[in-house]
């Protein structure tokens, strides 16, 4: 999109500056600018963005969208609307608008990254494909993901997030896609919509903005199935293990650190692939992906091999080795249901020293918190030697998972984790980092590692 189409899409003033400057990225954040960025001076509950306009600039940002004017350099592209939010929202509804390919999203309450990825990977026979950088997924985030869409890309593949009822419908009903995945339901934001059915409720969002001729890729495992179902199109494909799925799994094999073997079944074939990720976890987004990549056309052998070539997302149970010690990486978000996986693959994992789980709060969980927390810790206590709990509720954690035989520490922040494990942790030992996003337990992986993110 060129500055000047963002003025006239939004009723803005393209105070100066060229009107065909293209914009090819935006960024809300001064400190993660890139040079030629259009820096979005946003209003936030914390803080105002006008504030950083300077530092965005200085940081080589090559275009402003604002609501308050301020001074700027000569000639550099700038626009004023009345509201930055909104016209964030209706310059993405055309861009989308204007997009000929393939459109798909996928949400979910775990796997959305991970799905996002690789069903991204699965499409590539078909030719360039687009997806939403890292956390773009919020009403926020996927305006500034469309910025790099571009005609060149044959289909696209967006992550949609959820603060509420009412987000996914708003996000695709502007996005518009043609295929949608529902990854599991489970109890992430319990603390914002009060109960599963709600969340469940929330997610089929996705499934309703779906055309009549478009299709819905559902997990056929998931309890809520039956209730996602009502809200499907026509057209469904059903993704997992019950054999009532079109698309089957009919094994894995867990290779360790090296990834993981799968093997699917679909319309009386059997491809087996290797996969760059571990755990169960892994081999339902998978599989998920390959059920997306079927419904845009793609033959099951070449979703299948495009499938053995994808990278595993940063923070989502990536294996990392150093100094004769194994960390399993799946610090980007908790929930219930993530933890459960990940605690089965430290379980799994070949180890010749202690397994260790370095366990963060879990967020939104409403009431359910403290015992949910509690519940975090035994389960640790059943997978690991050694539980280190972190954040607001590490006590209760380290307590619940000592009562169960496991040894235990506390810490209230980050910051001492790394330390600490420097001098705890030896050769053969096997140590798992996950928290949700807010708690930052990726730093102490960083630091106590010294590998780069």
């Amino acid at each position: 999109m060129k500055i000047g189409e963002l003025a006239a899409a939004t009723r803005g003033r393209l105070l100066q500056g060229d009107p065909d400057w293209t914009i090819a990225h935006g960024t809300v954040d001064s400190r993660k600018v890139q040079p030629g960025d259009l820096f979005v001076a946003l209003q936030g509950e914390r803080t105002d963005g006008h504030l950083y306009i300077g530092k965005a600039i200085a940081a080589g940002a090559g275009g402003v969208l604002m609501e308050q004017a301020v001074e700027l350099p000569p000639g550099l592209p700038a626009v004023l609307v009345d509201d930055v939010r909104q016209a964030l929202l209706t310059a993405a509804r055309q861009m989308a608008g204007q997009y000929e390919g393939l459109v798909a999203a996928v949400t979910g309450s775990v796997g959305k990254t991970t799905t996002k990825e690789l069903w991204a990977a699965t499409l590539t026979p078909l030719g360039p494909v687009f997806r939403n950088p890292g956390n773009f997924n919020s009403d926020i985030g996927m305006p500034l993901a469309l910025f790099g869409l571009s005609q060149r890309h044959r289909s696209a593949v967006f992550e949609l997030g959820m603060r509420g009822r009412g987000e996914i419908a708003r996000l695709a009903g502007i996005l518009r896609p043609r295929i949608g995945i529902v990854t599991v339901i489970g109890n992430a934001h319990l603390e914002i919509l009060g109960s599963i059915e709600a969340i469940a409720r929330a997610k089929s969002e996705l499934l309703s903005a779906l055309p009549q001729d478009g299709t819905a890729v559902l997990n056929a495992d998931d309890p809520w199935l039956s209730f996602l179902r009502l809200s499907a199109p026509h057209r469904v494909l059903l993704v997992g293990r019950d054999p009532t799925a079109d698309l089957r799994i009919l094994g894995s094999e867990n290779l360790g650190v090296e990834g993981s073997l799968l093997h699917l079944g679909y319309g009386g074939e059997d491809v087996t692939c290797r996969l760059r990720l571990v755990g169960d976890g892994a081999v339902l987004d998978a599989a998920l992906a390959v059920g997306g990549a079927l419904a845009a056309g793609v033959s099951f052998a070449d979703g299948a091999e495009a499938l053995s070539r994808a990278d595993p997302p940063h923070g989502r149970l990536r294996t990392l080795t150093a100094r004769g010690m194994t960390a399993i990486d799946d610090t980007y978000n908790a929930s219930p249901q993530s933890l459960d996986v990940a605690l089965k693959l430290l379980r799994e994992l070949p180890c010749a020293g202690r397994r260790i789980a370095v366990l963060g709060d879990m967020r939104e969980l409403g009431d359910e918190e403290v015992a949910l927390h509690r519940a975090m810790g035994q389960a640790a206590a059943q997978s690991a030697d050694v539980v280190v709990a972190v954040g607001e509720f590490s006590l209760l954690v380290a307590q619940a998972a000592k009562a169960e035989g496991a040894e235990s520490e506390a810490f209230a922040g980050v910051e001492a984790v790394a330390p600490w494990l420097r001098g705890f942790c030896r050769e053969g030992d096997v140590v798992l980092f996950k928290a949700s996003r807010a708690i930052g337990l990726e730093r102490a992986l960083i630091d106590w590692l010294e590998v780069t993110p």
